[in-house]
C-alpha cells in the first residue's frame, strides 16, 4: 500500500533527488546533464511520497511542448512503487496540462522490451503508429557483442481522452 502521495510540477530545486530516482530506477540512466537540461527547458512533474515532515521523490516525468503536441521525453518511477498506479497518474496529469495549453496529440516512443510501459500506453488509449528499428541499443552485464532494439512510436490524439 501506498503512503500519502502528491504530484506536483518539478522545479530545478529538485534536480539532485531525480537524479538519484534516475540513476537507480531507469536502466538507461539520463545522467546529471540531461535531467538539469530537462528541469530548464520541459515540462516536468514529480510524485511524491510521504508527509509535511519528510518528502521522498518516487516518479518523475518530462515532456516537451511544440505548438499542438507534447512528446513524454522520459518517465521513471522508482522500482520499488511500480505497478501501484504511478505512472498512470502522472500520464494524466501531463495530458490534462498540456490540453490547457492547446495540446491535441501526444507523442511518445518506448524500447519493443519494455512490455509493462506498452501495455500501460495501450491501456490509455495510444496506438502503434510505427517503429524505428534497430533505434536503441541494448547494453547487458557480461555482454561482448551489443545489440540494438527497435523504438515503438505512439499516439494519442486529445479527442480520444
Amino acid at each position: 500500500m501506498i503512503p500519502s502521495i502528491s504530484i506536483r510540477l518539478a522545479t530545478e530545486s529538485d534536480l539532485q533527488p531525480i537524479i538519484q530516482l534516475d540513476a537507480l530506477s531507469n536502466p538507461h540512466s539520463w545522467g546529471e546533464g540531461l535531467v538539469a537540461e530537462a528541469l530548464q527547458i520541459r515540462q516536468n512533474w514529480l510524485v511524491e511520497l510521504g508527509d509535511a515532515t519528510q518528502k521522498s521523490i518516487v516518479g518523475w516525468l518530462t515532456a516537451s511542448v511544440v505548438l499542438d503536441q507534447s512528446e513524454l521525453e522520459l518517465i521513471v518511477i522508482d522500482s520499488s512503487f511500480r505497478r501501484q498506479g504511478l505512472a498512470r497518474k502522472l500520464i494524466m496529469v501531463w495530458s490534462d496540462a498540456v490540453v490547457q495549453q492547446g495540446v491535441n496529440e501526444l507523442l511518445l516512443e518506448v524500447r519493443e522490451s519494455n512490455h509493462g510501459a506498452i501495455l500501460l500506453y495501450e491501456s490509455m488509449g495510444f496506438e502503434l503508429v510505427g517503429r524505428r528499428k534497430n533505434y536503441y541499443q541494448i547494453e547487458k552485464k557480461g555482454q561482448t557483442a551489443l545489440g540494438r532494439e527497435a523504438a515503438c512510436l505512439f499516439t494519442l490524439k486529445i479527442e480520444s481522452l
